[in-house]
């Protein structure tokens, strides 16, 4: 399909490309624009895949304790902790070299339970997990999801109160490694290390208690928030012995991989995540595009595409402007059993943007999905050429439109 054909204008409108359709129909998207509107896209960094040499020499060198096959020698059941398609860590190619060096160390890949991270998040089908972990991982390990409102036992509490309930076989497991990537993330700073324990496999008690404590003081980069430090005391609680972190590329690529101790080789990976995400600022525009990918198969993730938003230096958008989210909402709205609608932790009310309207281009989203409290003052559009009849109306004939090709994996720099 030609962009004349999405939108029914001329070829040589003014376009936006932006990436789409994570875990499913993974493309890159022209958006058209009216002729006569001005269109720039800031893209991150980004850096070559590391291919399949870059990571076996990453777990050659990890940082700050032993190589793996290293530690694992007399451990025999060992938990490997991998988050779900919500991230873009791609477990098909960082499992194989995982349990190769837990084979040199005695362990066979039967021996080994792969579970799934997925905090308050769905189940994963078999669909997912081929995606995710691929079919030589299936066929080799025992493969389950986290359940945080059953099966979890208490280990402690954080030095703030904060209750740490975990699975309880990951905590029967006597080798403890976790697999995820590192992206901006709101509460956190960045994803990766620590979180794929609290609340990764935390108990919904724990998870809710985190979410409604540390994690509203975070901020995007910022690795010394009170939720990135309270997650790590929670891991180190639980014993974690091992992380093995990527940094995507823009295209869910492997641009960086860091391996080794839960804090230092999670900071090591946060400097290349700084250098790949890194997004050059510029003027405010009239209109500010923000492609959620690569977590654009649920709405519930919007808020993660407002990374350049909340990092930019200067606003990315006048007031009065529009900011548009662009996503596949290949799974329409998702499922997350704390920020769902009905849930303890659900928004009262649509987003909002200060002096600014937003508005939504999501394709596999019906109105019908979201909450009714939400879904009256919700801008919502199916189709492309809804939303750019939406923008003319709004703007008029000469506008300036800024997109971000992967917002939720993009960071402003000044």
């Amino acid at each position: 399909m030609t962009t004349a054909d999405v939108i029914g204008v001329a070829a040589t409108a003014p376009t936006a490309r932006i990436r789409v359709g994570a875990w499913y129909d993974d493309r890159e998207l022209e958006l058209p624009f009216p002729t006569g509107w001005t269109v720039e896209t800031r893209a991150p960094a980004g850096a070559d895949d590391i291919g399949a040499t870059g990571i076996a020499d990453a777990f050659a060198r990890p940082v700050g304790t032993h190589a793996l096959r290293q530690l694992a020698r007399g451990r025999r059941a060992p938990c490997v902790v991998v988050d779900d398609l919500t991230r873009p860590t791609s477990g098909r190619r960082l499992l194989p070299p995982l349990l190769a060096e837990l084979e040199s160390a005695g362990i066979p890949a039967a021996d080994v339970h792969v579970l799934m991270g997925v905090a308050n998040h769905r189940p994963l089908t078999r669909d997912d997990l081929l995606k995710k972990l691929g079919p030589e991982v299936l066929a080799r390990c025992r493969v389950s999801s986290h359940f945080s409102w059953s099966g979890c036992q208490a280990v402690g509490s954080t030095s703030r109160g904060t209750p740490v309930e975990l699975n309880a076989e990951f905590l029967r497991s006597d080798l403890r490694i976790l697999v995820g990537s590192i992206i901006p993330h709101a509460a956190t700073g960045f994803s990766g290390g620590a979180k794929l324990v609290m609340p990764g496999v935390a108990s919904i008690t724990s998870a809710e208690a985190f979410h409604r404590g540390s994690a509203l003081e975070g901020h995007y980069g910022d690795v010394d928030s009170p939720g990135r430090l309270e997650a790590e005391e929670a891991a180190r609680l639980a014993g974690v012995d091992f992380i093995v972190n990527s940094v995507p590329s823009p295209d869910m690529g492997i641009a960086g991989l860091v391996v080794g101790d839960l804090v230092s080789a999670h900071r090591a990976g946060v400097a290349i995540a700084r250098r790949v995400f890194a997004t050059p600022a510029g003027p405010a525009a009239d209109v500010c595009l923000l492609s959620l990918y690569p977590k654009d198969s649920e709405f519930l993730q919007h808020l993660t595409a407002f990374a350049p938003y909340r990092t930019s230096p200067e606003p990315l958008v006048r007031r009065g402007g529009s900011v548009v989210v662009a996503l596949a909402g290949s799974e329409g709205l998702g499922f997350h059993s704390l920020f769902g609608p009905g849930m303890s932790l659900a928004a009262p009310a649509a987003t909002r943007l200060s002096g600014r309207q937003l508005a939504y281009f999501c394709p596999n989203l019906d109105r019908g999905e979201l909450a009714p409290e939400v879904a009256g003052d919700t801008v919502l559009f199916n189709r492309w050429e809804e939303t750019v009849a939406w923008l003319e109306c709004r703007h008029g004939g000469s506008v300036r439109v800024v997109a971000f090709p992967c917002a939720t994996i993009q960071l402003v720099t000044g």
